[in-house]
């Protein structure tokens, strides 16, 4: 299945949205983050809302466990807040949730958008 992101600056927000649907792998999410650095620096926001919804979550466990690393290396700070909306399973996703925390990033995993956009913008 083909991989398509999109990643926008939502001026009225004042926030980063971002869309994957396909497959998510570490070199898509290597990809995106890269894209991701250089859209916030340019709008000087740190803030993306990551719909995830229709994309499967591929990798291995070390894949999983090298995301982090990986969007850090392509200039994503770890002070850069990040909410992904998911489906279930959410076991990966949770996992992800985990393995970024323990890593220091601002990541964390929501159902819902209005939750994941209040805990955005506070």
């Amino acid at each position: 299945m083909k991989v398509v992101y999109e990643l926008e600056y939502d001026e009225e927000k004042k926030i980063i949205t971002g869309r994957i649907t396909g497959e998510l792998n570490r070199a898509v999410a290597a990809a995106m983050a890269s894209r991701l650095a250089e859209l916030s620096l340019r709008h000087g926001c740190f803030r993306l809302l990551n719909d995830l919804r229709e994309a499967d979550l591929i990798p291995s466990v070390l894949d999983i466990y090298m995301i982090p690393r990986e969007v850090e290396k392509a200039g994503i700070l770890k002070t850069f807040k990040r909410a992904l909306l998911v489906r279930p399973p959410l076991d990966d996703f949770r996992f992800l949730e985990t393995v970024s925390f323990n890593e220091g990033h601002r990541l964390r995993v929501f159902r819902d958008p209005e939750e994941a956009l209040q805990w955005l913008l506070k």
